[in-house]
């Protein structure tokens, strides 16, 4: 089955690969320590926006999603402008955010009350365990800006990655969730604990910008909290295992903040990240993006989103899944010998 254009509904938007933490087990850093050093900071400008999307594209669409594989959209300074001009095209479109709350003037969360219907902030503990993994994030800043928002009359939503460290802590930030009108409290089960390799890890090594290990971070240990999805198959089950992708069920595209396009944000950190160069999914990646004459040609600051979705881009990805040069990535998310309808155990999700 190839990609549709037109039935698109779901745009996931990147409109910046810059942030202010260093999360662990996020590929824009080397395990917590210094930014990876072939990444491109870039970010959405207002100005680009009519050329990367096409009236009738926005006027389709269900959904706008803030949230990117290498960055925090509130890293933008035009993030209220973006989503106006998306809410401009469609009155009837929801726009949400996703935000470790802890970046950004106060100011901006008061006027994304006008035209975002949520934003979902990843608050991963207490103000003794949040920064452990959303590192160089300041609790005070977080509550300072989701209580503006709440204030406002924004709705937001909490979401909570359990770890060993934080576990203890679920049912009282649950409570605070409450005390402070967010809208909605999930709790994630992480699924973060595999290696570039995809192969699973008993801990995260938390590294300073020197490389050297500054502590470790767990899975939780709690079986109320464990992803029992996280386990490897072997690789020839992962070469051959039927993928159903969640990019095509949920009818979605992911935008990167260079302008890149990919089915979802899962294929995008194939490209940048600790160790990625090593895994065999860059080289298929590289080595497709050559078959079709750059990678200017997956970009929709250079070519029309339509010629991407409909053309030789997305359909090479979508034949590979028949064959034995798909890449191990999209087996490993949405292949059935681990998930059979797609990527709903990850951490990331769409609820309003």
């Amino acid at each position: 089955m190839d990609f549709s254009y037109q039935d698109i509904r779901v745009l996931q938007a990147e409109i910046s690969s810059d942030c202010n933490a260093a999360c662990p087990q996020c590929p824009r850093n080397i395990y917590g320590g210094k930014t990876v050093p072939n990444l491109p900071i870039k970010r959405w400008r207002l100005e680009d926006l009519p050329k990367m999307f096409r009236n009738n594209f926005v006027a389709n669409l269900d959904l706008v999603y803030f949230c990117g594989t290498y960055g925090d959209p509130m890293m933008n300074p035009q993030v209220t402008q973006i989503a106006d001009w998306f809410r401009q095209r469609n009155p009837a479109v929801k726009i949400g955010i996703h935000t470790n709350g802890g970046v950004g003037r106060t100011d901006t969360y008061k006027e994304l009350v006008k035209v975002v219907d949520f934003i979902s902030f990843g608050i991963d503990g207490l103000d003794d365990t949040n920064h452990l993994y959303r590192r160089k994030v300041k609790w005070n800043q977080v509550m300072e800006r989701a209580e503006i928002f709440i204030s406002a009359g924004g709705k937001a939503v909490w979401d909570f990655i359990v770890f060993e460290h934080n576990q203890h802590q679920v049912e009282k930030a649950r409570t605070v969730a409450a005390t402070l009108g967010f809208s909605e409290f999930n709790v994630k089960k992480t699924s973060r604990f595999l290696n570039r390799k995809h192969q699973v890890m008993p801990f995260q090594p938390v590294l300073d910008k020197n490389g050297n290990e500054e502590y470790r971070i767990y899975p939780p240990s709690n079986s109320k909290y464990i992803n029992k999805e996280v386990t490897m198959p072997d690789k020839e089950t992962l070469l051959q295992t039927k993928i159903s992708c969640n990019a095509q069920r949920i009818n979605e595209v992911y935008v990167a903040a260079d302008g890149m396009v990919f089915p979802c944000g899962w294929l995008h950190d194939r490209l940048y990240g600790p160790e990625v160069e090593s895994t065999e999914d860059y080289v298929k990646m590289k080595t497709m993006l050559q078959q079709i004459g750059g990678s200017l040609r997956a970009n929709c600051q250079y070519r029309e989103l339509q010629d991407i979705v409909d053309g030789d881009w997305f359909k090479m990805i979508s034949d590979s899944w028949y064959s034995k040069e798909r890449f191990e990535r999209c087996s490993v998310l949405c292949g059935a010998c681990v998930n059979p309808i797609g990527a709903q155990n990850q951490d990331i999700n769409y609820k309003e």
